[in-house]
């Protein structure tokens, strides 16, 4: 039967690195499956691929995450946590999505993941090539590392990875951090031939004719840097294409979304260009052909992450943010024009960014739920946390704010 979002989505996010622990529990599973139905949460979306790499189920191609060497998931040794959690939602109304978060593979804390044993498919940071000093996380204070999107070893894991998830009886696979690490990767001998390749061009001062990096650390746009935010997000798109290719070829009717941060005039840091083939942004990083590397047209929808306390663009005024779509009215209004009508856009909550305001939470539902297609909520932990689970069925619910 042919998958589709319904009038307003209620989507609920299960990470797993932070409750993966308490499920456990098959009690906890059944728990969090009756609350979120009861809820009105018409979508989980659960992870089968984590952050560091590591899969929730048995894998041909990838470690399991019991075999983490810091033990925190060894519980689930010789478990499988798709299957025990499809089970238990088997003939129930609500819909379950997989979750893949593609380009991370390691995690440097521990060291652990596939980057360390495949060290070429890391991604080679600017400060790597001009003075051996790495830029790895994706934020300041992250431990994920990337590898390279146009490695073709790469390339084939995450497909194969993908491939395996489909053969579970879900409604969908969802993509995350389908995307560069941040604006300093990658730079290394592939992607330098490749790009070269793609502007018909040799660049002998490499990687400055690209950008350079001030005494305040911050990007200076050199010669080609239009150029180059084009050809990462085109290589995002053509690997989201692939992806689409193996999960329609296996079920048609099998719903297909990504995820991505609602900032997308910063979004070319993750050289993930997220709007429509009709949209073409005025910036001064975006090449005169950019529209071009537009994926949105690939997916059935997608979810953008509004992360902000300020609900509404008056809050955010005056607080004195930098731009209107710091807020999630901003942030939703953004993603709609970005997105230009090609596919359902559903905004998506922090639910961090609420703790101990409640009604501000409450708001920001709303908002969600006004302008959007519905909203994700990020995460399942909150509602735990700070014992939320009451509030959503008023909110969820309620379609006075749907349009």
């Amino acid at each position: 039967m042919k998958q589709t979002l319904p009038e307003t989505a209620n989507i609920l996010w299960v990470d797993f690195l932070a409750n993966g622990q308490r499920l456990a529990e098959h009690s906890e599973q059944v728990r969090l499956i009756e609350n979120a139905i009861n809820s009105g949460v018409t979508h989980l979306i659960i992870d089968a691929k984590v952050p560091y790499g590591q899969t929730t189920y048995p894998s041909k191609f990838a470690y399991h995450i019991s075999s983490w060497s810091d033990g925190s998931y060894q519980m689930w040794e010789g478990r499988n946590f798709l299957s025990e959690f499809l089970s238990k939602t088997k003939g129930l109304d609500i819909q379950v999505l997989a979750n893949v978060d593609v380009f991370s593979e390691g995690i440097a804390t521990s060291r652990d993941g596939l980057a360390y044993d495949k060290k070429d498919w890391q991604v080679k940071f600017y400060n790597e090539v001009v003075s051996n000093e790495s830029n790895a996380a994706e934020y300041a204070d992250a431990a994920t590392i990337f590898v390279n999107p146009i490695h073709p070893e790469v390339i084939d894991h995450e497909l194969n990875i993908i491939k395996e998830m489909c053969a579970y009886d879900l409604d969908g696979i969802v993509l995350d951090r389908c995307r560069y690490p941040n604006v300093y990767g990658d730079f290394s001998d592939l992607s330098r031939s490749n790009f070269e390749d793609y502007i018909d061009k040799k660049i002998p001062n490499w990687p400055e004719a690209i950008y350079t990096i001030d005494e305040e650390k911050k990007v200076q746009f050199g010669k080609y840097f239009s150029l180059w935010t084009e050809w990462r997000a085109l290589n995002i798109k053509k690997f989201v294409h692939r992806a689409r290719e193996v999960v329609k070829l296996h079920n048609p009717d099998f719903l297909f979304g990504n995820y991505v941060g609602s900032w997308y005039p910063l979004y070319y840091n993750e050289g993930v260009n997220w709007g429509s083939e009709t949209y073409q942004p005025e910036s001064d990083w975006t090449s005169d052909n950019y529209s071009v590397s537009g994926l949105a047209e690939e997916l059935d929808f997608i979810m953008t992450g509004c992360y902000y306390p300020e609900v509404y663009i008056e809050e955010a005024v005056n607080n004195k943010r930098p731009e209107n779509w710091y807020s999630v009215e901003g942030a939703v209004d953004k993603s709609l024009e970005v997105i230009n009508g090609s596919i359902p856009v559903v905004g998506g909550l922090f639910l961090k960014d609420y703790k101990d305001n409640p009604e501000q939470f409450k708001k920001a539902i709303q908002m969600c739920k006004g302008k959007s297609k519905g909203v994700m909520l990020f995460d399942a932990v909150y509602l735990e946390d700070y014992k939320w689970w009451n509030i959503l069925p008023t909110e969820l619910k309620d379609t006075k704010h749907v349009k």
